[in-house]
């Protein structure tokens, strides 16, 4: 398998519920045990094989990055911030920087599984039977399909053809994910109530429906890669995470 770059985004500011831990400009500075939340993030990526050089996003630090890039206003530019600084030759790992819970052993498997889809854009989701059983107090939003019950991975990997040529879709899709009727209007309203109907009747939903509706949503190929690792998901991005994810840092890795 062949190296990866990665892009971690750490441009999200504080907040004022977590100025109290002290991360002033960006939660991913927050200290959990003896790292900061981006230091985990980082030690998870260069303990993968396949994962070659780290940019960071943000008005940030930590060991082991190779670039840190000042971020811009929102996701989206700070996405191309990372792959204009970075020009990686293939395939590009995005991951956010607060998923402290992260380990090398589960990049490298979603890496492995990703790259043998051979899509344009490949994204995890976790079925909820391992989040709860691994990871019961942390609070995640699930999903109902025909094909299991899911929750959302903070990783994704690209190809260089998603970046060169569905820019424009990305950021009209991000900036529509507030505006429920203009989302509908991108995805297919069919598609939309699908989802909603499947939360009481899951066969109305399947995996392949909302993969064909984004593919044609980013003018890509688009999939989702199941993960058997929970940890992928469990981001903390409020005061409640933190005092959970503390506590399991400091029982599984002390």
């Amino acid at each position: 398998m062949n190296k990866v770059d990665a892009i971690v985004l750490a441009g999200a500011p504080a907040g004022e519920e977590m100025i109290r831990e002290g991360a002033l400009k960006s939660r991913a500075m927050i200290r959990l045990g003896d790292k900061t939340m981006l230091q985990w993030v980082v030690d998870a990526l260069r303990e993968a094989p396949s994962v070659g050089r780290i940019a960071v996003i943000g008005d940030v630090a930590a060991d082991g990055l190779d670039m840190v890039v000042q971020p811009g206003d929102d996701l989206v530019s700070n996405i191309k911030l990372g792959i204009d600084a970075l020009k990686p030759n293939g395939y590009a790992l995005i991951v956010s920087s607060d998923i402290p819970l992260i380990t090398g052993e589960a990049v490298e498997d979603f890496l492995r599984r990703a790259q043998e889809m051979n899509v344009d854009l490949a994204y995890p989701i976790l079925p909820k039977t391992h989040c709860v059983k691994r990871y019961p107090d942390l609070q995640r939003t699930y999903l109902k399909t025909a094909d299991g019950v899911f929750t959302g991975g903070n990783l994704m990997l690209a190809s260089p053809r998603f970046f060169e040529q569905s820019w424009g879709a990305i950021a009209n899709a991000y900036a529509a994910r507030k505006q429920l009727l203009k989302l509908a209007r991108m995805i297919g309203m069919s598609v939309l109530l699908r989802v909603v109907a499947a939360q009481v009747v899951p066969q109305f939903l399947r995996l392949s429906m909302l993969e064909r509706a984004v593919s044609r949503m980013l003018d890509a190929k688009v999939a989702a890669v199941v993960s058997a690792y929970p940890e992928i998901g469990e981001d903390v991005d409020k005061p409640s995470d933190l005092e959970v994810v503390r506590r399991i840092l400091s029982s599984e890795r002390s």
